[in-house]
């Protein structure tokens, strides 16, 4: 029995409750959830819909350092249901464009959580 597990995530993720707005596809509607962990990579969110795994979003990342939320294309990539929770649904997201204020803005939002968990002044 192997007494580490491997990690195979390209970035490291954090624990992050963050406020999110999505849009489907095209679909003008806009809906509003949070976030269970976040990674340069992408954001696992808890869901109140079941989105067909694939499907592109638009998303709005809420960060506490930054005034208006951070905008990117997105994607679903697993989705599975969580009985007995507040949010029917957990998914996880790929970003699909990182723009350069985008990725900087995730950036030094993870920077900022890592170091203040690790007692290090920004």
């Amino acid at each position: 029995m192997a007494l580490f597990r491997h990690e195979r995530r390209r970035y490291p993720r954090v624990n992050d409750i963050l406020r999110i707005s999505y849009q489907i596809g095209n679909d003008d509607l806009r809906y509003n959830c949070s976030s269970r962990d976040i990674s340069e990579g992408g954001i696992r969110l808890n869901l109140y819909e079941n989105i067909k795994t694939g499907t592109a979003i638009k998303l709005g990342i809420h960060l506490e350092d930054v005034a208006q939320p951070c905008w990117t294309i997105a994607r679903i990539v697993w989705i599975k249901g969580t009985p007995g929770r507040d949010y029917p649904f957990e998914a996880g997201i790929e970003f699909s464009v990182l723009a350069p204020d985008f990725r900087a803005s995730i950036h030094n939002h993870i920077q900022s959580i890592t170091n203040k968990r690790s007692g290090f002044a920004e």
